[in-house]
C-alpha cells in the first residue's frame, strides 16, 4: 500500500506541473503530459513490456530517448526548463536575432532526464522504475513517462507546415503519415504539428560493457479526422525482443554486449603507419516492425534526395521505413605521454571508418572494415544508434543570418540526424617503437587472497611473454607469474590482468613487469591492499 501511495503522489505532482503550463516541455498540441505517453509497464494490449535485468557486474543504469532524425543528446535546452520560446516542433530555437547567432538546435529528446521516477525537476527521471512482473533488476516506463514531462528537450510533435517543405497551414506537405486518407495529397488531416516520427530508447550501465535499445512508432489514429493526438507510444508492440513469459509479443528488451572488435594490424614499412583490420558482430535491432507508408512523399534535394521521413521507396514514417537505425564508426585520437589525449575529441579514423547497418541485417552478422592510422594513436569502435546525419550544423563566421535560416530548415527536415546516442568498445593504443619498448604497470593490489596485477602495452612488436616479478625490501626478486603476449608483433597495444595467489609473494613489497625476450621492464610500484569497508575502522593488533 505504501508503494502505491508513493507512485500516486508522484503522478499527481507531475500532472500539476504540466497543467500550470510554465514548465511543460515544448509540446505545441499538448495541454498535459498525458497527451504524449510512453507506455511500457502497462500497455494497450494489456501485456506489459520491460527491459531485462542487466548482466551481473553492471553498474548503475542510465536512460535517454529521442525521436529518430531529431535527437541531439549533447545540447540541452538553455532555458533550463522555462521554455521561453517554442521550438516549433523541430528542436530548433531561433533566439534573439544577432550577427553571431546561428540558432540553437537542442533536438527532440529527453534532455538531462534519465532513469528513475519522474519528479518534475531538471535532474529527475523519465519514470523508468522497477518492473513488478519482470522481477529483480528489470525496468519499465511507468505512468509518468511522457514527452510532456518538464525538462524534456523539444517534443515529439514535429512541425510539418513550413513552406520550405512544400506545406502551409493545415495543408499536407506530402511528408506526413497517411493517418486517415488513402490518397496522397488529398484529405490529409494536418494540424500545426503532428506526432509522426518513431522514437528510440537507449539504456547504458556504469561498467560501459552493455546496453539495451529499442525503436518503435506511435500508435495509429484509427482513421479519425477529429483525432489530433494519437495514443502515444506503446512498447508492448515490440515483437523481436525476448519472449514475454505472459505470452503475446516478444517485447522484452534484452541487454547486449557493446561491440568490441577483434583487431589485427600490419605495419607499413614506409611511413610506419598501422593498417588495421577490425571485425565484429552486428547488434540486434529491437523494434516493433512498424510500417506507416506514405506513397505521396516527395524527395528532398537538401537531404541527398532522401525523404524527410523514410527511404526513397517506399516512403513513410514507420520503423521499417527509416533509412537506418544504426551505424558503426572507427574513431581515433592521439596518445600524449602514455595515455589517450584527454583534451582531444574522438574523430573519424578516415577512409573505411564508417560502416552502415541496414534495418534488415541479421543480429550477429559478421562485419568488418580496414583503416590506416599513424603510430601513437588511440582507436575504438563506436556503435551509433538512430539516423546518420547528412549535414552539419553551420557556424561559419559572418554568415549568421544565412546559417540561422538553413539550420532551422535542416532541423525541420531531420537532416542533422541523431547525435550522441552511442556506445563505444575498448580503447586500443597503437604506440610507436619507442613507446612500445616497455610495459606500463597500472595496478598491484591485494584483494582477498590474490594479488591483482594490471598492466598494458602501447604496441607489441617482438614480444613473446611478460614476467610478473615480485621484489622484497632487501632487493631480492622472484618471478611469480608469466603471461603470454596478446598482440605480440602487430604493433597494437593490449591490456592485461593477472591474479596471483598471495602465498607466492613471500614478503614482497613491490612488483614490476618484464617483457620477454627483450628484457625491458616497467617501473616498479608498491603493493597495496584494498581499503576497509566504508564506515568501518580497521583494528590494529
Amino acid at each position: 500500500m505504501r508503494g502505491s501511495l508513493k507512485i500516486l503522489a508522484i503522478v499527481v505532482a507531475v500532472g500539476l506541473v504540466g497543467v500550470s503550463g510554465e514548465l511543460l516541455a515544448n509540446c505545441n498540441e499538448a495541454s498535459t503530459p498525458a497527451n504524449y505517453p510512453v507506455r511500457q509497464c502497462i500497455t494497450a494490449a494489456g501485456t506489459p513490456s520491460w527491459f531485462a535485468a542487466p548482466p551481473v557486474g553492471s553498474g548503475p543504469v542510465s536512460a535517454t530517448w529521442w525521436t529518430l532524425g531529431f535527437g541531439n543528446r549533447p545540447v540541452v535546452d538553455p532555458s533550463a526548463g522555462a521554455n521561453v520560446e517554442p521550438t516549433g516542433g523541430s528542436g530548433f530555437i531561433t533566439g534573439a536575432i544577432s550577427a553571431t547567432n546561428h540558432g540553437t538546435w537542442i533536438g527532440n529528446d529527453s534532455g538531462n532526464l534519465t532513469a528513475g521516477v519522474a519528479t518534475g525537476a531538471p535532474d529527475g527521471g523519465l519514470d523508468l522504475i522497477p518492473s513488478a512482473p519482470g522481477g529483480p533488476g528489470t525496468l519499465c516506463f511507468s505512468f509518468g513517462a511522457s514527452w510532456g514531462l518538464p525538462f524534456v528537450d523539444g517534443c515529439a510533435d514535429l512541425n510539418r507546415t513550413y513552406s520550405a517543405l512544400g506545406g502551409a497551414g493545415q495543408v499536407s506537405d506530402n511528408y506526413l503519415n497517411i493517418y486517415w486518407s488513402g490518397q496522397p495529397g488529398v484529405d490529409f488531416y494536418t494540424p500545426y504539428t503532428l506526432v509522426d516520427s518513431p522514437m528510440g530508447v537507449l539504456l547504458t550501465e556504469g561498467s560501459n560493457k552493455n546496453f539495451a535499445a529499442a525503436f518503435f512508432q506511435s500508435t495509429t489514429r484509427n482513421a479519425s479526422p477529429d483525432d489530433i493526438f494519437d495514443r502515444g507510444w506503446d512498447m508492448g508492440a515490440i515483437d523481436n525482443g525476448l519472449p514475454n513469459p505472459s505470452g503475446g509479443n516478444d517485447n522484452i528488451i534484452p541487454w547486449q554486449a557493446i561491440p568490441d572488435p577483434n583487431v589485427s594490424a600490419v605495419i607499413d614499412p614506409g611511413d610506419q603507419s598501422r593498417m588495421l583490420s577490425l571485425s565484429w558482430s552486428h547488434i540486434k535491432l529491437v523494434h516493433d516492425a512498424s510500417n506507416r507508408l506514405n506513397p505521396g512523399a516527395t524527395l528532398d534535394a537538401a537531404a541527398n534526395n532522401r525523404h524527410v521521413l523514410g527511404t526513397p521507396a517506399p516512403a513513410g514514417v514507420g520503423v521499417m521505413e527509416q533509412p537506418e537505425l544504426c551505424s558503426y564508426l572507427v574513431e581515433m585520437k592521439p596518445i600524449v605521454g602514455l595515455d589517450c589525449d584527454a583534451n582531444a575529441p574522438w574523430v573519424s579514423a578516415g577512409a573505411g571508418a564508417a560502416v552502415p547497418c541496414s534495418t534488415g541485417l541479421a543480429a550477429g552478422a559478421p562485419l568488418s572494415t580496414n583503416v590506416d592510422v599513424a603510430p601513437n594513436t588511440c582507436v575504438r569502435l563506436t556503435t551509433r544508434l538512430g539516423r546518420t546525419p547528412t549535414v552539419a550544423f553551420r557556424t561559419t563566421a559572418g554568415q549568421a543570418a544565412t546559417n540561422r535560416v538553413q539550420n532551422r530548415l535542416d532541423a525541420e527536415a531531420g537532416n542533422f540526424g541523431d547525435v550522441g546516442y552511442q556506445v563505444s568498445g575498448t580503447v586500443r593504443k597503437i604506440g610507436e617503437a619507442f613507446l612500445s619498448a616497455k610495459p606500463v604497470l597500472r595496478k598491484a593490489t591485494i584483494a582477498q587472497k590474490n594479488l591483482v596485477v594490471e598492466f598494458e602495452t602501447l604496441g607489441e612488436f617482438e614480444a613473446q611473454s611478460f614476467d610478473i616479478v615480485a621484489k622484497d625490501r632487501k632487493g631480492n626478486t622472484t618471478v611469480i607469474a608469466t603471461v603470454e603476449c596478446s598482440q605480440c608483433s602487430s604493433g597494437i597495444g593490449a591490456q592485461y590482468r593477472v591474479d596471483v595467489p598471495v602465498s607466492t609473494l613471500r614478503g614482497a613489497s613491490s612488483v614490476y613487469v618484464v617483457m620477454q625476450p627483450a628484457g625491458t621492464a616497467s617501473e616498479s610500484i608498491d603493493i597495496t591492499r584494498e581499503g576497509p569497508t566504508p564506515g568501518r575502522e580497521t583494528k590494529r593488533r
